[in-house]
């Protein structure tokens, strides 16, 4: 067997797959045949399973099927794309195997993890190949030659990608653990926090375990926390000193909507920092985005953000008050009507 794996003919079947289906899959495995002659990339056909269906004792029966289906094509070679929410780990190993076992094509392209805005390639035996951003598939000639479109987003949507395990859960679990023994952050800490979130927040969220855990321990400290909502709501910027020096009440007068460009960098961080929390700690990010979202009037994604934060702590009082500020379908305060 032609083991070829190739990031240029990976972008351009990644790409497609969306095309292909409708949708963007989720924790989902899709085969894609195509054939690679000089100078050409031939796109076949794809098939789709879900992620679940490897997990269970029929897994074997599973992918020998979808592998039948399409070796009926008169295509030379296939690639392996996974779409998963997992940390990359051992089972990567295991799903390569499975499939080689019943692999019908006489060339391989390669396996393919998407998760968490990164492309992880391996080798049909399970060499890593490299990682790469997800955003290289936008300047595929796939995509760039399709019409100006979006695909439909699910309510669903905006939660927060939650992975439950792996080795960084745990070296955020054992980092917030030793932060637990010494209490809330105090006040000769919460400037150097507040100067960490903010590089943080213009960089696009936290990557190191311990930086994480820092700031999910800062986060559930009420002053710490509604002093980073007061700071986003009031636009952002460079010049604050710390958080826990704001007036939140400030904030929640001000006559105008909050900055939508500085919010979508906030739920970014956020959602890296719920991202890896282990189970429960992910509260305060989840809360304080679900507030952030109903503060902008974006009602939809406060309500999948509480729900989600309310799913990890169901007495999560900031939580709570923005299920209770939806259901009574209570504006924001800068929000006015005026009577006719």
């Amino acid at each position: 067997m032609i083991d070829y794996a190739s990031w240029f003919v990976a972008h351009e079947v990644i790409a497609s797959i969306p095309f292909t289906f409708g949708y963007h899959p989720q924790e989902s495995i899709v085969l894609t045949t195509c054939r690679v002659d000089p100078g050409t990339l031939r796109i076949g056909a794809s098939a789709r399973l879900d992620l679940e269906a490897v997990d269970g004792p029929n897994a074997g029966m599973a992918l020998a099927h979808i592998l039948d289906a399409l070796s009926r094509t008169d295509d030379e070679a296939a690639i392996v794309t996974v779409f998963t929410d997992r940390e990359v780990g051992v089972w990567v190993f295991d799903l390569v195997d499975a499939l080689d076992d019943d692999w019908p094509f006489p060339e391989h392209g390669g396996c393919y993890v998407v998760s968490g805005q990164r492309i992880h390639g391996f080798t049909r035996g399970g060499e890593p190949t490299g990682v790469c951003d997800e955003l290289e598939l936008l300047t595929t000639r796939v995509a760039m030659a399709q019409p100006a479109c979006s695909f439909v987003e699910r309510p669903e949507g905006f939660r927060f990608t939650r992975t439950r395990r792996g080795a960084t859960v745990d070296r955020v679990a054992g980092a917030l653990r030793d932060l637990a023994r010494g209490g809330p952050p105090s006040a000769a800490e919460t400037g150097d926090l507040t100067r960490t979130l903010v590089q943080e927040v213009a960089r696009g969220g936290p990557t190191q375990p311990d930086v994480r855990a820092r700031l999910l321990h800062a986060l559930e400290s009420v002053p710490f926390r509604d002093g980073f909502m007061a700071w986003a709501l009031g636009g952002g910027g460079d010049d604050v000193e710390d958080f826990t020096h704001l007036d939140p009440a400030r904030a929640l007068v001000q006559p105008r909507p909050p900055d939508h460009a500085v919010l979508a960098a906030v739920y970014e961080t956020l959602g890296r920092l719920a991202r890896f929390a282990p189970a429960g700690r992910a509260r305060a990010p989840l809360g304080v985005a679900a507030y952030l979202a109903w503060y902008a009037g974006d009602g939809t994604r406060a309500r999948m953000l509480c729900l989600q934060a309310l799913e990890e702590d169901h007495t999560y009082s900031l939580a709570t008050l923005v299920r209770d500020a939806l259901e009574a379908a209570c504006p924001p305060p800068w929000f006015r009507t005026d009577a006719a």
